[in-house]
């Protein structure tokens, strides 16, 4: 799992906000370190870790939401919203792996009932990773990443 990059910046003497505001930049920087890998669907550590910075940064924007207005909390369902379809992919990688095990555990090259599963969960998998990159393209090409760190610059 992705270890939080350090924040740096902080100073006790500023403001909450002022506060608010570097440690908000820094997450958002950190769930965007991990863009490079997402047009790789084998990218599975990567795309967990995304996840995971994601999820760094909903956390911390729900602790400062109080600093900002209600369309705030838009931005907010945004990143729940993309936890959750990575989450949905991550689920479907472990499922994978422990049914892809089971048969390995059997040596068999066949077993009708965990083939089935097996096919279907990376079906639903590649379907929530086609999710995942279409939400990520639409949010790309209406700058979310830009309009939000302008909220925190605000």
């Amino acid at each position: 799992m992705a270890k939080p990059q350090k924040i740096t910046g902080l100073n006790p003497k500023q403001s909450f906000r002022e506060n608010a505001r570097i440690i908000l930049r820094q997450k958002v920087e950190e769930v965007y370190s991990w863009e490079q890998f997402i047009q790789d669907p084998e990218k599975r550590e990567e795309l967990h870790n995304m996840r995971i910075s994601i999820k760094r940064l909903r956390y911390t924007m729900e602790f400062f939401a109080i600093n900002y207005d209600k369309h705030f909390t838009e931005f907010i369902k945004t990143i729940i919203d993309l936890q959750d379809i990575l989450g949905d992919i991550h689920d479907s990688d472990v499922v994978l792996e422990v049914l892809v095990d089971y048969k390995v555990s059997f040596q068999s090259t066949e077993l009708p009932g965990v083939d089935t599963l097996i096919a279907r969960t990376r079906e639903t998998r590649n379907a929530d990773y086609q999710t995942f990159l279409e939400r990520w393209e639409q949010l790309s090409d209406v700058n979310f990443k830009q309009k939000l760190l302008s909220i925190f610059a605000s």
